[in-house]
This record gives structure tokens, sequence and C-alpha cells, in this order.
């Protein structure tokens, strides 16, 4: 079971910000485990420093889609007709699942400043998906998948 996640490439004054994802890859999903089914991932930002002019502050905000479910409670991924329930969180304790910001979700929120004599003019923010697959799912044997899409907005 995995989860692929899409990134995109935006430019700022003075500034180009790229968005980079690792997929949370669930592996084999056992549905006799009274444990639920544990996997991280990562967005990642990007931004360095365009000329001419000085420092700029980069403020930016990361949501991700629901996928193929159309809602963030549970997501589900797919493999036909079958769907296996799961969901992406902010944090590690797995209690703030990561959406757009509305009906109870959270977003990642970060700022940086690029330039010259900042570092080597690039600056990086690096957000963990935290994912889980929900214990003691009866579902058929299968390459379940979702896809969702990361939205950065500057």
């Amino acid at each position: 079971a995995a989860v692929a996640m899409l990134g995109a490439q935006s430019a700022l004054a003075g500034a180009s910000c790229s968005v980079a994802t690792t997929g949370v890859n669930f592996g084999a999903y056992d549905i006799s485990l009274v444990t639920p089914n544990d996997s991280t991932g990562d967005v990642t930002v990007t931004c360095t420093y365009v000329p001419p002019g000085g420092a700029t502050g980069v403020n930016f905000q990361a949501s991700l889609s629901p996928g193929v479910s159309g809602s963030y409670s549970p997501r589900q991924m797919a493999f036909g007709p079958g769907r296996l329930n799961y969901n992406l969180f902010r944090d590690a304790a797995r209690t703030s699942i990561w959406g757009n910001g509305l009906s109870g979700t959270g977003i990642a929120t970060a700022s940086f400043t690029v330039g010259p004599g900042v570092g080597n003019g690039t600056r990086s923010a690096l957000f963990p998906v935290y994912g889980r697959v929900p214990a003691m799912q009866a579902v058929a044997m299968g390459g379940y998948s979702d896809t969702i899409v990361v939205t950065v907005t500057f």
C-alpha cells in the first residue's frame, strides 16, 4: 500500500521555490494484526534567492488534498472497487489530520529569508508526513494506492 504525493514549482519576487515529496509507503498490510500500520514521508519546500535585490522573506503554507475518497476522515486507498482506510497527519502522535485547514484539519506553515549573504542563498523547510492505516480492516489482497496533491501557497 502506498500514497504518492505530487509537488510543483513557483516563483516569487527575489526567490524561486520548489516542492519535493517522498511518498508514504505502508508496505504489506496484514488484516490480522491488531496494531495500526504506520509509516512516514515528507514534504520539502526549497527557495533560492534570485538577484537582483536584497533579502526576500518567504512565508508559505502547505496543504494536502483528500485523495480518492474526497474526504479527510478517512482518506482511502483504492484497489479496483476495494478501499483501505488510512490518514495523513502533521504530528508523530497522529492526532492532527493534515488537510486544507478546514473541517478540523490542519496545514503546515513556515517562513524564512533568502538573499545574498544568507547561507548559500537557498533555504529549505522539511515537513514530515505521518501516515497510519488502522488495524483489522477486512479488505481483499491487492495493490492499494492513493495520490495526494500537495499545494503550497506563498
